[in-house]
């Protein structure tokens, strides 16, 4: 097991080797030696992000106007995107799981023609994709 520490090197619950190595790769932690990690945000946070980008949305699904409930990350974790408002939007489930791990322009070209603000979705895919390409720049 490998012991995790929150932003202020409390002690949380540890974790497996490889949900260690994830947390490193995202670029949301940072060994310490070889069997602590520090997190470089708050995991509690996202929860109130979730809520902020729903608000933000108004409810509404981003991809297709009909209600969200969900959000979806627009440069994907599993890509190394952040759980940061900016790169969330508010979705249906339906358009989350649809879109899956494929690129949020792909994915926009497909839903262009149902998107309820057109603009402010090309802007908020922009918007994420400049902070992650500096955010990668900072770290090579």
């Amino acid at each position: 097991m490998i012991t995790v520490l929150n932003t202020d090197g409390q002690e949380l619950t540890p974790c497996l080797p490889h949900r260690a190595w994830r947390e490193v790769n995202r670029f949301r932690a940072v060994w310490i030696d070889e069997q602590t990690i520090k997190l470089l945000y708050n995991p509690f946070s996202f929860r109130d992000y979730r809520k902020a980008a729903l608000k933000r949305d108004k409810y509404t699904c981003s991809w297709c106007g009909l209600p969200a409930t969900t959000v979806d990350h627009i440069i994907p974790a599993s890509k190394g995107g952040s759980d940061l408002p900016v790169n969330l939007l508010a979705a249906c489930s339906e358009c989350n799981t649809k879109r899956g791990n494929r690129s949020a322009f792909s994915y926009f070209k497909e839903k262009a023609h149902s998107a309820p603000n057109i603009i402010k979705l090309c802007y908020r895919i922009l918007i994420a994709k400049h902070g992650h390409h500096q955010t990668n720049q900072k770290v090579i």
